[in-house]
């Protein structure tokens, strides 16, 4: 049992209490034509203004708490972290060999637009720029995946023996908190980042 199902009883919840305020203001206003024959009262109209913010206010916190929370990754206690990692294997073209392919575009804001790296178990692997980059320095860690939970004991680990040559997957995944459950979040990932290192830039195939 995760904290999802008290998430999805306030959504539904927060979705019926509006329904019942639109349902209310369209009673009240026959309901005041019929016998009054006005279409303006203004205790009604402050009712209907409260109705309103506190219906638009709860959808909002729903919302707030589903899709605009961030939440720091560094947080164990809101997420929990995997990392997968793969052997590289080198790959021949033209003559030459290389362990990833970088896509490039000619326009847009990103130049580059996605990696594609082959694992020593033959399977073929893509990663979007915005969420991979490469390693081909001296160092096992590129800039941009340095702001990850990575444990870097297990990266180097791995970066010897693979003779600097792997992909490390990360996974992050809410964990079961009240906050999380609230949100519908619980087990779904979060983000997934992926970190290929290399030894050297010239064995990066730039297409």
């Amino acid at each position: 049992m995760t904290w999802n199902w008290l998430g999805w009883l306030l959504w539904i919840a927060a979705v019926a209490f509006l329904c019942y305020v639109i349902h209310y203001i369209r009673v009240k206003q026959l309901m005041l034509i019929a016998k009054t024959g006005k279409r303006y009262q203004g205790s009604l109209v402050v009712r209907y203004i409260i109705l309103l913010v506190i219906a638009l206010a709860w959808l909002w916190g729903m919302c707030y708490l589903s899709f605009f929370r961030t939440v720091d990754y560094h947080n164990q206690s809101e997420v929990s972290t995997s990392v997968k990692y793969q052997a590289l294997q080198l790959t021949e073209i033209k003559d030459d060999y290389y362990y990833v392919k970088v896509n490039r575009s000619d326009s847009g804001k990103r130049p580059v637009v996605s990696y594609t790296y082959w694992a020593t178990n033959n399977n073929k692997y893509m990663t979007n720029s915005r969420f991979g980059s490469i390693a081909d320095s001296s160092h096992y860690l590129s800039t941009e995946a340095a702001v990850y939970p990575w444990n870097r004991k297990a990266l180097a680990k791995e970066d010897q023996r693979t003779n600097h040559a792997f992909a490390a997957v990360m996974t992050i995944r809410y964990k079961n908190t009240l906050l999380n459950g609230l949100g519908c979040r619980i087990h779904h990932v979060a983000e997934q980042y992926t970190l290929i290192r290399v030894p050297a830039s010239n064995l990066i195939y730039q297409k």
